[in-house]
C-alpha cells in the first residue's frame, strides 16, 4: 500500500472516529434533557415567593403568579440598575482621590433602592392576599413560611 493511500485512510478513520465521538456526546447531552426523572429548569430552582401559590386553589394560584409576573419587569429593572450601581460604587475604591464617606453613602444609597423593590413585592403580596377568602389566606400564609419539600405540582404539570 504506497504512503498516500495509507495517508487517506488514516484522515477518513480519523473523520468518522471524530464524527462517532461527535454523535454519541450530542446525544447524551441530549438525552439529559429529555430523562423523565430529571425536573426542568434543574439549573435554577424555583423561588420561595412563587413556590408559595402551590398551596392555593389552582385559579388562584395562576392569579398570584400572573400579579407576581406582571411586576417582574420592573423589579427586575430596578434590581439591574442597583447592581450597575453598586458595580460604580465599588470602582469607586480604586480611583483617586478615594472618598470612603461618598462611596460608603452611595452603597447606603443602592441597598434602600433594594430594599423599596423588595417592599414592592411584598406590598403586592399583601394586596393580592387582602382579596382571598381566610382559608385560602392562612393557605397561602403556610405557603410564604414553610419551606418547600419535593418538587411542586407546578413541576409536574409541565413536564408532561
Amino acid at each position: 500500500m504506497s504512503r498516500k493511500a495509507l495517508f487517506v485512510m488514516l484522515f477518513v478513520s480519523l473523520a468518522v472516529n471524530l464524527f462517532l465521538v461527535g454523535a454519541l456526546a450530542g446525544g447524551l447531552v441530549v438525552g439529559q434533557r429529555f430523562r423523565a426523572d430529571r425536573p426542568p429548569m434543574a439549573s435554577r430552582p424555583v423561588q420561595p415567593l412563587w413556590r408559595a401559590g402551590d398551596v392555593l386553589p389552582p385559579d388562584r394560584a395562576q392569579a398570584y403568579r400572573q400579579a407576581l409576573r406582571d411586576e417582574a419587569p420592573g423589579m427586575r429593572e430596578t434590581m439591574r440598575a442597583a447592581r450597575a450601581a453598586r458595580q460604580d460604587a465599588w470602582r469607586a475604591i480604586g480611583q483617586d482621590p478615594f472618598d470612603p464617606v461618598a462611596t460608603k453613602r452611595r452603597l447606603a444609597e443602592i441597598r434602600a433602592q433594594e430594599a423599596g423593590a423588595r417592599g414592592q413585592i411584598d406590598d403586592n403580596v399583601v394586596d393580592f392576599a387582602a382579596g382571598l377568602s381566610p382559608a385560602d389566606r392562612a393557605a397561602l400564609a403556610r405557603g410564604l413560611t414553610e419551606r418547600p419539600r419535593g418538587p411542586s405540582p407546578q413541576e409536574g404539570r409541565r413536564e408532561r
